[in-house]
């Protein structure tokens, strides 16, 4: 065989005619777990919260004070909030209404550039546009400016449903239809959806429990909003409401289970930090920006009589299981403040090893987090924060000064 000749064959049998390039909503059902962790239960469960965390969102920026989820019979999982509607109107540079440029294009929403939110939980652009993509079916109703708006989809694809149900004759289209009149200031947004089963396993259900616990610690952090969550599959119908007005100390308070050696103590601290960011320009596109960033940190504590550490973590209002950088920037803010005070009372002598982190944290519970715009974090799931500003942000104990007793929790 002349030199070359496997080459050019190979080069015959591979060429650019063979790349696939996945445009929009198609790379969501090719590679749905990049965007939602799993097709089973887990990730049909990010599916909802996805929904939920956009009417958190409205809450957050004191738009929206209750949030209503609801478990329909037929699979399907229904979200509705008294928040200010996603916006109808024409999106200038799409020519489409703000509704379907939220649930079709990835990447957009009002999260970007900071004028319509300064904290949210969804800041990705892609959680309404996933969830869609990855449904059967799924309809929108938008209260707004005294009528009710309405558009469906079926696998991404905007266009109209015969009758009820996925499975239902669907007719491409875009646009939205006009509905029936609502009352003079009454606003919100209704998505319900059903999971579409080619993509999900058909054991893949939504977790009742989950979305309790879920609720109950996000009413926990959003004092005032209320939160219900109502599941209609079962012969008796579930339902329960949560709201705390008392914040993360009430939710320190519940997480608590064992006597206290301390009180709740609560500690605030705020950062500014610059970052370059991209911002959408007058032109409508993207340009590298400083931005001056403020980040709001705050913890209630308490040290009890256990040995079992308990530390809770959210970015705004989505819990970080997995922790990140204001986690271990509280970890080693409390521990280097714990030895200050316990050199400066000299209960611990100059020439004596520090005391470690796994000491000062045992018998606690603690609730840190964090506000912010625009977070980093570790992939779309948000278990992991990852914005550095974050770990220098946590604000010293109030005991943190010299003093001559033992803080709390030290014997």
């Amino acid at each position: 065989m002349p030199v070359g000749t496997k080459g050019t064959n190979i080069d015959n049998a591979y060429n650019a005619q063979h790349l696939l390039v996945l445009e929009g909503l198609e790379a969501v059902r090719k590679r749905p777990g990049m965007y939602i962790g799993s097709t089973d239960t887990r990730g049909l469960m990010h599916c909802a919260w996805e929904i939920i965390d956009n009417a958190v969102d409205e809450a957050l920026g004191g738009h929206c004070t209750r949030i209503d989820v609801t478990l329909h019979e037929d699979g399907s999982a229904e979200v509705h909030d008294n928040g200010r509607g996603i916006p109808v109107d024409k999106e200038p540079k799409t020519g489409l209404s703000g509704v379907e440029v939220v649930f079709t294009k990835l990447h957009a929403g009002g999260k970007f550039g900071g004028g319509s939110y300064v904290a949210t939980g969804g800041l990705h652009g892609v959680g309404c546009s996933v969830v869609n993509a990855l449904s059967g079916r799924l309809n929108v109703e938008v209260d707004r400016s005294s009528s009710t708006q309405a558009m469906s989809f079926q696998r991404g694809a905007p266009g109209v449903f015969a009758e009820d149900g996925p499975t239902a004759t669907f007719s491409p289209g875009s646009g939205m239809h006009k509905g029936g009149r609502v009352k003079k200031g009454v606003t919100g947004t209704r998505v319900r959806f059903w999971p579409d089963r080619q993509v999900f396993t058909m054991d893949a259900t939504f977790a009742y429990d989950e979305l309790v616990t879920r609720a109950r610690q996000t009413s926990f952090i959003v004092p005032g909003l209320e939160l219900v969550i109502r599941d209609l599959r079962g012969d008796e119908v579930l339902e329960e409401s949560f709201r705390h007005d008392g914040g993360i100390t009430e939710f320190c308070d519940f997480l608590s289970h064992d006597a206290p050696v301390s009180d709740i103590a609560r500690l605030e601290g705020h950062e500014t930090f610059n970052e370059t960011v991209p911002l959408l320009d007058e032109h409508g596109h993207m340009t590298p920006q400083d931005v001056e960033r403020d980040l709001a940190v705050d913890v209630a504590l308490r040290w009890g009589t256990g040995y079992d550490t308990e530390v809770r973590s959210f970015v705004n209002v989505i819990a970080t299981p997995k922790g990140g950088t204001h986690v271990s920037g509280f970890e080693s803010a409390i521990t280097k403040a714990f030895n200050e005070v316990l050199k400066s009372s000299r209960m611990l002598k100059a020439n004596e090893a520090d005391v470690i982190k796994d000491d000062v944290l045992e018998g606690l519970t603690a609730v840190v987090t964090v506000r912010l715009a625009e977070p980093q974090f570790e992939g779309q799931t948000k278990e992991v924060l990852g914005t550095p500003a974050a770990r220098r942000a946590c604000p010293a104990p109030p005991w943190s000064a010299p003093r001559t007793e033992a803080p709390p929790g030290v014997r």
